[in-house]
């Protein structure tokens, strides 16, 4: 029996993570905006876009290097994992990328996978636990996991997110050291500012952050809704995350995730696979069923 999907499931859960990562990334982009106003006004407002602007630009793709230097990956030719190389090909080819991200191979025993950088530059990460631990047909569930973020662009989005969070933590800290500097003279005019006053700057980086993860987890429901729009198999993926599941896994309070917890991508997927139909067996009048001792 081959695979089905809950289209309609599907898409209601394509337009819940488009929707969230928009305003998610919004909010982040509003509360940076409010620290550069609350610091210099529109000037500031302007500043703090041209700035992120420019740290996009100007900061490097994540790709190639980074998994060498941080998990001393080394590349997968063709020619020595065909078969792998076609399975990312075809869903490649589904997803509609441009280019099949190059394979690079990390030495570790726990099931690992990871996609870097974007567009032409993007790559894909697994290791020899993944290849060992994993059945081909969830290998190919964790691959389209992968190929459904490149295709979505979401590190250049996490990077948006960081940049503007980052900005937003410079801004406010310079805003709190410039009070500090002028707070005595303020003192002795009477024209000292009232603590309610802070809060907005001093809250803004820490909802930054918190956002930012959001963001990540919202971008994890998405990809795993990608993965099973490539394979079909929505049952794949939740396999294989069940096996990831009885590994470790963080105890961190939802809040500072950047991953949704296992129970809560099984219970998205399971959405993604239809209920299975009840069909009654009819039997002629007068027919027994026989049961054989298996022991």
């Amino acid at each position: 029996m081959r695979p089905s999907l809950d289209h309609a499931n599907l898409e209601t859960q394509r337009h819940r993570n488009r929707r969230d990562s928009v305003l998610i990334v919004a909010g982040i982009l509003g509360l940076m905006a409010l620290a550069g106003w609350l610091v210099a006004g529109e000037v500031g407002v302007l500043w703090s876009f041209l700035a992120t602007g420019v740290g996009m630009m100007v900061h490097p793709r994540a790709s190639a290097a980074v998994l060498r230097r941080l998990w001393r990956a080394v590349p997968l030719p063709p020619e020595v994992a065909p078969e792998l190389w076609a399975m990312v090909a075809e869903l490649s080819r589904r997803a509609g990328l441009e280019r099949i991200p190059p394979l690079y191979f990390i030495p570790h025993p726990a099931i690992l996978a990871l996609s870097t950088g974007w567009g032409r530059q993007a790559a894909i990460a697994v290791s020899d636990g993944l290849l060992l631990g994993l059945p081909p047909r969830e290998v190919a569930a964790v691959l389209a996991h992968e190929i459904s973020h490149i295709r979505a662009g979401d590190l250049k989005i996490l990077r948006l997110a960081e940049a503007a969070g980052r900005l937003t933590h410079t801004v406010a800290a310079a805003a709190l050291i410039l009070l500090v500097l002028v707070l005595p003279e303020a003192q002795e005019l009477a024209a000292a500012p009232s603590p309610w006053s802070l809060l907005p700057i001093m809250a803004a980086p820490l909802i930054c952050d918190l956002l930012t993860l959001k963001l990540s987890r919202t971008r994890e429901f998405a990809a795993d809704a990608g993965a099973a729009e490539l394979t079909g198999d929505p049952g794949a993926l939740m396999a294989a995350l069940s096996r990831l599941h009885q590994g470790w896994e963080s105890r961190r309070l939802s809040l500072i995730r950047t991953h949704p917890t296992t129970g809560e991508r099984l219970a998205r997927l399971a959405e993604l696979a239809p209920p299975l139909r009840w069909v009654p067996l009819s039997l002629p009048p007068g027919v027994l069923i026989r049961i054989v001792p298996w022991r």
